[in-house]
């Protein structure tokens, strides 16, 4: 248990919405484009990725460049064209927790197709900080996208809880000094978690977090 966070930083692909499948038939438009397939892609070293990241590990696995505003731009039609489910929780847990401080994301993806999600969610009025790597000095591994959300909604790291779905994410959260809640996406151990759970309303959240009842009503995490 943790003492109650004074913030939330959510990322958003893989955690907020279940987007893999965007994002793969993104990477399968490149490389069809090239005569190649997915199964040429190792998607594995893509959980988490920007997009400028993600279309440098892509042109190295096809052996062709593939731009990042081409990628970018084809995602967009793949967001468009298919839009992501909410996953479990994820809801539920903005409203309880937008009443108790305040939200920011923090995303390796596009500004424009995380804008997107939350109007999709109808979370967005709930976010008080809205930050992509992308306008930041270095993306995820690197903790600065995070420092930038904490900045954004006045708050110490050290004060904020990050919610994550991948390696990559919650490494950059640890760096920055958050406490790191998981939701994997894949498998493997997870070292720079402090806990780890399925899914956004599994019931050890809110005691990990040392939530309080609002107006003496029991919380509903």
């Amino acid at each position: 248990m943790v003492e109650s966070p004074q913030a939330a930083v959510f990322d958003c692909d893989g955690l907020l919405v279940d987007s893999a499948h965007c994002w793969e038939r993104a990477y399968a438009q490149v490389a069809a484009e090239r005569g190649r397939s997915l199964d040429d892609v190792r998607l594995e070293r893509l959980l988490g990725a920007s997009v400028a990241r993600a279309a440098a590990l892509v042109s190295e696995d096809l052996g062709e460049p593939v731009g990042a505003q081409e990628l970018r731009t084809v995602l967009d039609e793949r967001f468009a064209a298919d839009p992501p489910e909410a996953l479990p929780g994820v809801r539920e847990l903005i409203a309880e927790l937008a009443v108790r401080m305040p939200l920011g994301v923090a995303s390796n993806g596009p500004r424009e197709i995380v804008l997107g999600v939350l109007d999709q969610l109808g979370v967005r009025d709930s976010f008080s900080a809205v930050v992509s790597a992308e306008e930041t000095e270095r993306d995820k591994p690197e903790p600065h996208v995070y420092l930038e959300a904490c900045r954004q909604l006045a708050v110490a790291p050290a004060g904020a809880v990050a919610f994550e779905d991948s390696a990559l994410g919650a490494r950059a959260a640890r760096s920055a000094g958050l406490v790191v809640v998981m939701v994997p996406s894949a498998p493997g151990p997870h070292p720079d978690a402090d806990l780890v759970i399925p899914r956004l309303d599994d019931p050890s959240l809110a005691a990990f977090l040392g939530l309080e009842a609002v107006a003496g009503e029991p919380a509903p995490l």
